[in-house]
């Protein structure tokens, strides 16, 4: 009996301890604070890991207004070796929890946040009372999925979850305390009786709910909040339908009435014709000028319309209607539709290229006359990388119609649109400087040529025509004396350019044993680790349904034509993960588009019947098996490896030509 008594005792001590709050709030001064106040924080580093810091910060983390904002201070050190810092609060804030930190507070030397538990406070008004949003913040302190914010940024790890029974006594107290106005924080209040009620939570949130709209004064923004707790968390058919009914009676026009009508055209698979009849309507009933007056955080709603409208009549040939569109687009929605669809096209060859020039010709304009309209600037922190960001979409966009132009051969308009482009737009992409070449030879403008070679050469972004062209021009003005023609090329390359060249190909050094190895040549004779002896070997793994290891070959083709009288490189294109008849495929089409390659196929795996057997024992060293991939063997190492491509011939050409010259200087 005895024992039984003391067990019963534990377990009631036991259940009393759960259901306490884990964090220490013994560190605020006075012990219970008052938003009347300053509150001061006392911190003793001792025994602990931020014990010898010379420097600490506190980052403070304060539910307001049912909503948490975070500032870090640096904290002083007294006399008695404590650290203080004064952190000045509101008549709204609730709520404080405190994280000691060293350095950086995104990437701190050292933190300490009680192992997890917290260092943490309630305040009360001027009068004692609990400040509307203490035991809220208690409880999504505790449990950030509550009112989430930036408090996820305090754990290091998740909190485990706390007893109902506790979450359920805050509960009960934040609504006798600001239950009048729980509409202002409506879904972290519910998210709290989520984990309160548990299994009964539904039934509570319908009579809640059904309760609230019986009041006759809630607001747009209001309802708008029940609907979306209403539709995402509850999903109770019956509750929805009475939200949206009482919306479209009181607001027909207004932000809720708006995102309900958005949210109906999303549902289903529709086809493009009802995608044109669903999006047309939702225009006619909420015009995108009517929210440009009064614009709020639905946006988002107005990029989805648009871009769904946009891609409908473009897939169905309505490009009349397409263009239309760009009437009343911004910069980044019509920076989109532009790229998924001109761009796409173009590319694909989806949509004939003279109707395709007088669609694109028709929106050009506008785009260019909105770049301004800074409607980027919420997807980035800072304003210079929303404008950098503008800036490089410009310049892509004008790329295809410039390409489509020269195509054309429009080229007076093509070179109008070449001088809109950025200073690096105009010649930092090696495929667009050879299609402004052509524009200028369509021309017969020979004066600048010179110069767009030249700069092109400077950022290190040539074609093989187009390294033909200078020289050509070279030998022109040095009666076919080519003694010069290195020294000047080198010359034309920038400081910053060799120096990023450096350290790209100092980046890259490896030093992998190669695994031996039998692949078999186009001629169908076979080459071993033997016949690579005393070499430096370049190998460039590809595939024909890789498209940047088709947009690299140019490049290939320049260091193979450099290297083709040095007997110490051998350069070969290795064909590798294809299906198939994949001999055939890869020496056709190299064959085929004129290039000079020593071609090797993989061999198969025989445990997967798969044409990989060389790469993927390689896939170690990668880190993944992705392609092109380039490497350089030297005494049956692998001493150099790069993947990827730039988009840049004559810089894929100086970076292999840099790790090969090294290689050979070697000791």
């Amino acid at each position: 009996m005895k024992k039984q008594i003391i067990f019963l005792v534990l377990l009631f001590v036991q259940a009393v301890s759960y259901a306490q709050p884990r964090f220490d709030s013994s560190l605020f001064k006075p012990a219970k604070p008052r938003t009347s106040g300053p509150v001061e924080v006392v911190y003793n580093a001792k025994d602990k890991d931020l014990e010898f810091s010379d420097a600490i910060n506190a980052a403070c983390f304060l539910f307001e207004d049912f909503s948490w904002r975070q500032i870090s201070l640096p904290m002083q050190k007294n006399a008695a070796g404590l650290w203080t810092v004064i952190l000045p609060v509101k008549s709204t804030t609730a709520f404080i929890a405190v994280k000691f930190y060293q350095g950086d507070f995104d990437h701190p030397d050292v933190t300490d946040n009680n192992q997890d538990r917290g260092y943490a406070v309630a305040l009360s008004d001027a009068k004692g009372k609990a400040v509307p949003g203490a035991y809220l913040g208690e409880a999504a302190f505790q449990q950030p999925e509550i009112a989430g914010g930036g408090i996820f940024s305090y754990y290091n790890t998740q909190p485990a979850a706390m007893p109902a029974d506790y979450m359920k006594s805050l509960a009960d107290k934040e609504f006798a305390l600001s239950g009048k106005q729980h509409l202002r924080y409506f879904q972290s209040f519910m998210n709290l009786q989520k984990l309160a009620l548990g299994d009964a939570f539904p039934a509570y949130a319908q009579k809640l709910i059904t309760q609230q709209l019986q009041r006759k004064d809630l607001s747009d923004e209001v309802l708008g909040q029940l609907y979306s707790f209403a539709s995402s968390r509850l999903k109770d058919t019956e509750v929805i339908q009475l939200i949206e009914k009482r919306v479209n009676t009181d607001y027909p026009s207004g932000a809720t009435a708006r995102f309900i009508a958005y949210s109906n055209t999303m549902s289903g698979n529709p086809s493009n014709a009802e995608i044109i009849t669903s999006y047309e309507k939702f225009l006619q009933r909420f015009p995108v000028q009517q929210w440009r007056q009064r614009p709020n955080a639905q946006g988002f709603i107005y990029y989805a319309i648009y871009r769904g409208l946009g891609s409908a009549y473009f897939e169905t040939k309505q490009l009349d209607k397409f263009a239309k569109l760009y009437d009343d687009l911004d910069f980044r929605t019509g920076n989109e539709l532009m790229r998924w669809n001109i761009m796409r096209a173009y590319m694909f060859k989806m949509v004939g290229k003279d109707s395709l020039y007088q669609v694109s010709e028709a929106i050009l304009p506008k785009m260019i006359a909105r770049r301004g309209d800074n409607s980027y600037k919420d997807d980035f922190d800072r304003q210079a990388q929303a404008d950098s960001n503008v800036v490089k979409n410009l310049d892509d966009r004008l790329f295809t119609h410039i390409s489509l132009l020269n195509d054309l051969k429009k080229y007076a308009e093509a070179r109008k649109y070449f001088l809109l482009l950025s200073e690096d737009g105009k010649y930092s992409n090696a495929d667009l400087n050879e299609i402004n070449l052509q524009v200028l030879e369509g021309l017969n403008d020979e004066k600048q040529i010179l110069p767009l070679l030249e700069m092109s050469a400077r950022y290190n972004a040539m074609t093989p025509r187009m390294f033909d062209k200078l020289k050509s021009i070279y030998l022109k003005g040095h009666p076919n004396d080519e003694s010069g023609y290195q020294a000047y090329l080198a010359g034309l390359k920038s400081d910053e350019q060799k120096a990023a060249m450096q350290a790209y190909v100092d980046h890259n050094w490896v030093n992998h044993p190669m695994p031996d190895f039998r692949l078999e040549t186009a001629e169908g004779l076979f080459i071993t680790p033997e016949d690579w002896k005393d070499k430096i070997v370049v190998v460039d793994f590809w595939a024909t349904w890789c498209r940047p290891c088709i947009m690299a070959f140019p490049g290939m083709q320049l260091l193979v034509d450099k290297y083709a009288q040095d007997k110490e490189v051998a350069i070969y294109m290795l064909g590798t993960m294809q299906t198939g008849n994949y001999k055939d495929k890869s020496v056709n089409y190299v064959r085929g588009e004129g290039f000079r390659f020593n071609l090797l196929h993989d061999s198969v795996n025989p445990k997967t019947n798969e044409q990989d057997l060389l790469f993927k024992q390689l896939v170690p060293l990668f880190g993944d098996s992705s392609i092109p991939r380039k490497i350089i063997v030297k005494n049956g190492r692998v001493r150099y490896c790069s993947g990827g491509y730039s988009g840049s011939p004559s810089k894929l050409m100086d970076e292999l030509s840099l790790a090969i010259e090294i290689l050979k200087n070697e000791k």
